[in-house]
């Protein structure tokens, strides 16, 4: 696939209009992996969304170290797109902010594959 069929706009985290799912085949019509993790409102349904959409093993430490690591190890363009993302920021916001401050870290570096999607 072309390099321009990779491309985004912008680096980082942002939040899109439209569904999830809709979001998510967009990205996936443009090249890029998608990682698309179901809503959640506890921290287990959120752990287990991201293992699952991020194809992470069963002995991922369930951890923002461990996660950071793992975005760290993406060698293809990925789209990590949350799904209803703002169930989770109402119902844990200190967890969220802390997720939020990972992921926009982990979006910044020029050279990242990785640009993370809030989608509703």
């Amino acid at each position: 696939m072309s390099e321009g069929r990779t491309a985004w706009p912008h680096r980082g985290v942002h939040r899109v209009l439209g569904g999830a799912g809709t979001v998510a085949a967009e990205m996936a019509d443009r090249g890029w992996d998608v990682a698309l993790v179901p809503p959640s409102t506890t921290d287990d349904e959120l752990w287990d969304g991201l293992v699952a959409a991020l194809g992470l093993p069963g002995w991922f430490g369930r951890n923002l170290d461990a996660l950071d690591e793992a975005l760290g190890d993406l060698v293809r363009p990925t789209a990590l797109v949350l799904a209803t993302w703002t169930a989770y920021a109402l119902a844990r916001p200190e967890r969220w902010e802390r997720l939020l401050g990972v992921l926009e870290e982990r979006t910044g570096p020029t050279d990242s594959p990785l640009v993370v999607l809030l989608a509703d």
